[in-house]
């Protein structure tokens, strides 16, 4: 898939989950976001 899609790292490429806990331990995902980084994704946070 790498290859196809021409990427330089396998990582941009593989599944999540990277462990059976969930967890990518490379880039200490999955974690809580910003208030800033949710504004520049445009995404909306619904909360009950």
């Amino acid at each position: 898939m790498m290859i196809l899609e021409k990427k330089a790292s396998i990582r941009e490429v593989m599944a999540f989950p990277k462990t059976g806990s969930s967890e990518d331990l490379l880039f200490g995902a999955p974690s809580l976001l910003s208030d800033k980084k949710v504004e520049e994704m445009n995404v909306r946070i619904m909360r009950k």
